[in-house]
C-alpha cells in the first residue's frame, strides 16, 4: 500500500490516518470535474425549473378561472415558503465559504476523537 506523506499506517484497523497538522492530499484523482458533468448538472435543473415553471404558470391560469384548485392553494403557498427558506439557507451558507473544504471536518473528526482516548487513557 502506498502512503502519501500525509498519512501514515493506522496500526489497529490496518487502514491510514492522517498525522496531526498535515493536509490531505488526492493522488491518482482529478481535482477538478469534468465538464460533461458541468453540463449534465446545468441541463437537469433547467429542465426541472422549466416544467416547475410550465406547472407553476398552468396552476395560476386555473386558480384565476376559478377551475376548482382553491384546494391546493394552502399546500402550494407552504412549499413555496419552505423552497424559498431552503435557497436563503443555501445563499447564506454558500456567501460564509461552508462548501470550500468539505474533506477538512471528517480529519477534525479524527483529531478530536485522538484527543478523546488519549485523555481516557491517562489515570
Amino acid at each position: 500500500m502506498m502512503t502519501t506523506p500525509s498519512t501514515q499506517i493506522d496500526s489497529e484497523s490496518g487502514g491510514t490516518a492522517p498525522k496531526k497538522g498535515a493536509t490531505p492530499t488526492m493522488t491518482g484523482r482529478q481535482t477538478g470535474n469534468p465538464m460533461w458533468v458541468w453540463a449534465f448538472l446545468i441541463t437537469t435543473i433547467a429542465l426541472a425549473g422549466i416544467g416547475f415553471i410550465f406547472k407553476f404558470v398552468e396552476f395560476v391560469v386555473s386558480w384565476a378561472k376559478s377551475d376548482g384548485v382553491d384546494f391546493a392553494l394552502v399546500p402550494i403557498a407552504t412549499y413555496l415558503a419552505v423552497a424559498a427558506g431552503y435557497m436563503c439557507l443555501f445563499v447564506w451558507a454558500w456567501r460564509r465559504g461552508m462548501f470550500k473544504d468539505i474533506e477538512a471536518p471528517k480529519y477534525r473528526m479524527l483529531e478530536m476523537q485522538d484527543d478523546f482516548d488519549a485523555k481516557e487513557r491517562r489515570p
